[in-house]
């Protein structure tokens, strides 16, 4: 099922009462920019649906509200999930009834979905939110991360703890140098890593790419940056080599 959030938690309710089959839903914002929304779902919706649809296992929830106890309440009731992806909409929101980080929220999701694929996270949190992926989510393949953690050890605990990581993607992270270089003998055995608005440096991409130069090693620069950051860095392995299209934009150190 793919919905807007008009639909409303009253929507989502009746979903939870009329379809009891349902494996897979998605709530798109209808109006993403739009400050002043009079319309939209919350994590009452979302428990709503857990209840009554216990085959869900297949989860895009895009809402302006979210709880802690929400959300371990829904994975205890659906604990099948392989792939889970809630975007609270505003970047770095806590848990706005207890105004604490929503690091045990993804904490409950990693413990309690064992066959977890997908994960993208969001809302206030800290490193413990990725030291629990790296302790407990040991059958992710692709993680979506935004505007959280707190030091390079929250990406180091993601690289050192998931043995079947396969895709990472990381915007606007405090993620810096030492957390790019600690997954050296990882990206080999990973498809891709992306990080954007990071703070990852240039001698930080060129160490990579000398330490392993069978990756390809992307920086995208944007016009009027620090000459010192890398804006944008996408990491891959391709048994082609670098690639010979890319724009100016793009600097490959790829074997330098």
């Amino acid at each position: 099922m793919q919905v807007l959030d008009t639909v409303g938690d009253k929507g989502l309710e009746a979903v939870g009462s009329n379809c009891p089959l349902l494996e897979e839903l998605r709530v798109f914002p209808a109006d993403p920019f739009d400050e002043e929304i009079i319309h939209g779902v919350t994590e009452a919706g979302f428990v709503a649906v857990s209840y009554g649809c216990r085959r869900l296992h297949y989860v895009l929830y895009f809402c302006r509200q979210m709880t802690n106890a929400a959300v371990a309440t829904i994975v205890r009731n659906c604990p099948d999930f392989t792939h889970f992806r809630l975007c609270i909409m505003n970047p770095g929101q806590p848990d706005y009834l207890t105004n604490e980080p929503m690091d045990e929220a993804f904490g409950a999701v990693v413990r309690t979905c064992t066959k977890l694929q997908r994960l993208s996270v969001s809302g206030l949190l800290t490193d413990l939110t990725f030291e629990y992926i790296g302790q407990y989510a040991k059958n992710l393949e692709t993680l979506s991360v935004a505007f959280a953690g707190s030091s390079d050890r929250g990406m180091q605990c993601v690289l050192e703890g998931c043995p079947k990581l396969r895709k990472l993607e990381i915007r606007d992270c405090p993620f810096g140098n030492a957390a790019l270089l600690s997954g050296l003998e990882k990206y080999e055995s990973m498809r891709s890593l992306w990080m954007s608005a990071c703070n990852v440096t240039m001698n930080g991409c060129r160490l990579l790419a000398r330490e392993m130069p069978r990756l390809n090693v992307e920086v995208m620069k944007e016009d009027g940056s620090d000459d010192s950051q890398a804006d944008k860095v996408y990491v891959y392995r391709s048994v082609a080599g670098p690639r010979r299209d890319a724009p100016p934009c793009v600097l490959t150190l790829s074997g330098l």
